[in-house]
């Protein structure tokens, strides 16, 4: 395995070597930021509700700049696009750090929602831009969410130790934002710096699309909206899942099982080395399986794994099967993104991005809203049973209405 992946990032381009290797400071960030954000807030006094309701702001926000921000990166760049939102994610932080009123925080967890709006909706387009071929955009992506993973899990165990070695004033969470602000500027002034501006390749895709005849282009554009729609919809069911439970992992641990704040970085900490594994998989199943294959075999194994993480059990056994869990889910979620990104074409790629954030950012809102009343209620092991739920009706989209059309594609396009 490590031949494999040494191998695999050898092979890669200069460019993408770059973007990968400033992804590490940004996933130290998004790990204290993950860590710390429930426990900092409920430590200024508020309810389990209110931080249902500030996640669920934050993913209808990027829902709703997503298309505009796909429109705003035709004009200004994917990589301009994407410092931006690094330096938006700075400064959100410094401004949790500080806020302690609900105007503050609303105002932290807007701009982090425009940061992340900028970022999502320009990182994938513009690495797979440094690309030279459609196997190096699926390497690329799982080598990138690979580094993300291991630096967030270092993040998260930071997070776990940073309120105890600086403690704040407005709580103990305080100073640990602005460590995690201080990563994810860092990350952004060296992209600026390192990553390069233009490619041949997305110049070359954009000439070749100018001698076309104007019927066949629009034939071919109704056939790319539906192909996305459809995609985004398999997207859709990724957010629903992710915000019944990611969010809330650590007030899960904290109130379910009573764990201490050490206690439950570390773990979540280890959880991110296996969604680093999971990451680092993603190639190699998609060589042995092919996509449609990986993807029944996914689907089935995280239905499994999250259903019976529904159950009683005690904390030890919980903790393998959170794991466990990590590894698939990331599996998952890195095939779809990367096989659905790389079925559109070069230059429907921002369009595309916006739509998949849009459907994201809906099915995280939704699921956010309602798992917040779901554990003020305290019942903490239900959203891992409607997780299961959720990704049934995931794989049924899949069968029915995604996997043939997006099986096309990519066959069309090695």
């Amino acid at each position: 395995m490590w031949s494999y992946t040494v191998g695999l990032f050898r092979d890669l381009s200069p460019g993408v070597k770059r973007f990968i290797a400033t992804e590490s400071l940004f996933g130290i960030g998004a790990g204290i930021f993950n860590l710390i954000l429930n426990l900092h807030l409920l430590d200024l006094g508020f309810s389990k509700e209110d931080v249902g309701r500030i996640t669920s702001l934050g993913a209808l926000t990027v829902g709703l700049t997503s298309l505009p921000a796909g429109i705003v990166v035709k004009y200004i760049g994917r990589k301009t696009m994407l410092v931006i939102g690094m330096l938006l994610a700075f400064l959100a932080l410094i401004i949790f750090g500080f806020g302690t009123s609900v105007g503050m925080i609303t105002t932290a967890q807007l701009t982090w929602s425009l940061s992340i709006s900028a970022i999502v909706n320009s990182e994938i387009q513009l690495i797979f831009q440094y690309c030279r071929t459609k196997k190096e955009e699926t390497s690329a992506y799982s080598l990138l969410f690979a580094i993300f993973t291991l630096c967030t899990g270092i993040g998260t165990w930071l997070g776990g130790y940073l309120p105890l070695w600086l403690p704040g004033h407005s709580t103990l969470y305080q100073y640990a934002f602005f460590v995690a602000g201080g990563c994810l500027g860092l990350s952004g002034i060296l992209r600026g710096l390192l990553l390069p501006s233009t490619n041949d390749r997305a110049v070359a895709t954009e000439k070749s699309g100018t001698s076309t005849a104007p019927s066949s282009v629009r034939h071919k554009k109704a056939h790319a909206y539906s192909l996305m729609f459809l995609l985004a919809l398999l997207i859709f069911n990724s957010g629903f899942t992710f915000g019944l439970l990611s969010p809330f992992l650590n007030v899960i641990l904290k109130f379910r099982f009573g764990m201490e704040d050490g206690s439950i970085s570390g773990l979540l900490a280890l959880s991110g080395v296996f969604f680093f594994v999971g990451s680092l998989l993603v190639p190699y199943l998609l060589e042995r399986m092919g996509s449609r294959n990986a993807f029944v075999f996914l689907f089935l194994y995280n239905i499994v794994v999250v259903g019976l993480m529904a159950l009683t059990m005690p904390s030890s056994v919980f903790a393998v099967l959170l794991m466990i869990r990590g590894t698939g889910f990331t599996m998952l979620n890195n095939m779809m993104d990367s096989e659905c990104m790389s079925a559109v074409a070069e230059e429907d790629r921002n369009v595309f991005a916006g739509m998949r954030t849009v459907s994201r950012s809906i099915g995280n809102t939704i699921a956010s809203y309602w798992a917040g009343y779901i554990l003020a209620g305290n019942h903490y092991a239900l959203p891992f049973l409607l997780t299961a739920v959720a990704l049934l009706a995931g794989f049924a989209v899949y069968a029915w209405f995604v996997q043939g059309k997006l099986a096309q594609r990519l066959q069309g396009q090695m």
